[in-house]
């Protein structure tokens, strides 16, 4: 049978046009005459990768990207699928990375295969992940070195003050003082050694001789080491004799000691006896102590006028005379008395002078006398004096004339 030109023309066109699919088909990857396994992946973000994109695994190309398009939720999420060589087996937990094959950043998908004994089947999801671009990563070498540059900026504007600060005039001056301070330190210290080294090299043969000393005090403890522990074991058997004492005895007459002092405490505490009414009889402590009062007064009282206890002569043969004035005055004549004398000056307001009244100073070779009262009536400076005599036993009546001092007879004669 004849063919006709047309029927081979139409075979040739076929052909033909099957090739020229293949051929592009073949040239985008596709291997029409090779089977293949497709597989599906979810990116939020796929980083330049686009269809006919490369899939790698250990470096080898295995399939490329057939189709990337957005999920139907509109939740701006993306779907790639890629095809791979159908004798590749993707274990469960494989994960489809997006990664940057070159310099120039061309996208390529990363196959991690997981270790899982089961397998992903055709058109199974498998999971991803997206490798940080070279900006990102950059970024993040990158970011250290920034903060350690803030940093270092930071420090340095820091020492610039403090050298701002350091070297301004009254830093300077500061700085100067202190540094001829540190050199007088040391120079002290240098001194203080030197002194110390002649100390010990003026001193070198009394340490020689205080360690020779001690050499013969440790030689003769070495030596007395038998006499010590003999020493020592007397000892032991003094104690090996006092464990052994008849100790019943002892605290027995310990225990009668002590009923006995109890005994005599609660005598002493009582009111029924003696020795107790004088420890707890509140009345009779009282009345000793009103009565070493009396004592007192009456003391002073014979000191000053002994005249009321004792007889005189109404001769004056020179001595002391004593009268009762009795409340007689005379216009010329003041009464005063005599505190104390100090060397010192003492305070008319101190608290020693206290209940006294107005008191007068006076000041003669050096020494300041103290005074009190000022009448003519020797009854009423008696009086004053007893009221003195309590603060100040040595307190004496003496008499004014006109503004100077008389002897107290004169004044009592005239009184008389």
């Amino acid at each position: 049978m004849k063919v006709s030109k047309y029927t081979k023309l139409g075979i040739l066109i076929v052909v033909s046009i099957a090739i020229l699919i293949w051929g592009l088909s073949y040239l985008k990857g596709n291997d029409i005459f090779k089977k293949s396994d497709d597989y599906h992946v979810i990116y939020s973000r796929i980083e330049g990768l686009s269809a006919s994109n490369d899939v790698m695994l250990s470096g080898y190309k295995i399939g490329q990207v057939k189709n990337i398009r957005f999920l139907p939720d509109h939740s701006g999420r993306l779907l790639v699928t890629f095809s791979i060589d159908s004798s590749v087996k993707l274990p469960v937990n494989t994960v489809a990375q997006i990664v940057s094959s070159d310099l120039m950043g061309t996208r390529v998908i990363k196959i991690n295969l997981g270790s899982g004994q089961e397998f992903y089947a055709n058109n199974d999801t498998i999971p991803g992940d997206v490798e940080s671009d070279l900006k990102e990563q950059v970024s993040m070498q990158v970011l250290p070195i920034k903060n350690r540059a803030e940093e270092l900026l930071s420090t340095l504007d820091s020492a610039i003050t403090v050298l701002t600060v350091i070297f301004n005039e009254d830093a300077r001056k500061n700085l100067s003082e202190s540094f001829e301070n540190i050199n007088q330190t040391i120079f002290n210290i240098e001194k203080a050694t030197s002194d110390l080294q002649e100390v010990v090299a003026s001193n070198k043969n009394n340490v020689s001789k205080i360690i020779t000393n001690l050499d013969a005090i440790t030689t003769t403890f070495s030596n007395s080491t038998a006499e010590f522990k003999n020493t020592l074991k007397n000892l032991s058997a003094l104690s090996d004799t006092l464990a052994n004492l008849p100790v019943s005895p002892l605290l027995k007459n310990i225990f009668d000691a002590t009923e006995k002092i109890n005994v005599v405490m609660a005598q002493l505490e009582s009111s029924d006896n003696t020795a107790g009414l004088l420890l707890n009889d509140n009345q009779l402590y009282e009345n000793i102590n009103l009565l070493a009062d009396n004592l007192n007064l009456l003391l002073n009282d014979i000191r000053v006028s002994p005249e009321r206890y004792l007889s005189f002569s109404a001769v004056d043969l020179g001595r002391k005379v004593y009268v009762n004035a009795a409340g007689e005055t005379t216009g010329n004549i003041l009464f005063k008395v005599h505190l104390i004398s100090s060397e010192s000056q003492v305070s008319t307001e101190s608290v020693r002078f206290e209940g006294l009244g107005e008191i007068e100073e006076f000041e003669a070779s050096g020494a300041y006398s103290y005074l009190v009262g000022s009448t003519g009536s020797f009854t009423e400076i008696v009086e004053l004096q007893e009221k003195a005599l309590k603060k100040f036993p040595d307190a004496t009546i003496v008499a004014f004339k006109n503004g100077r001092l008389i002897k107290l007879e004169r004044a009592l004669k005239s009184l008389r």
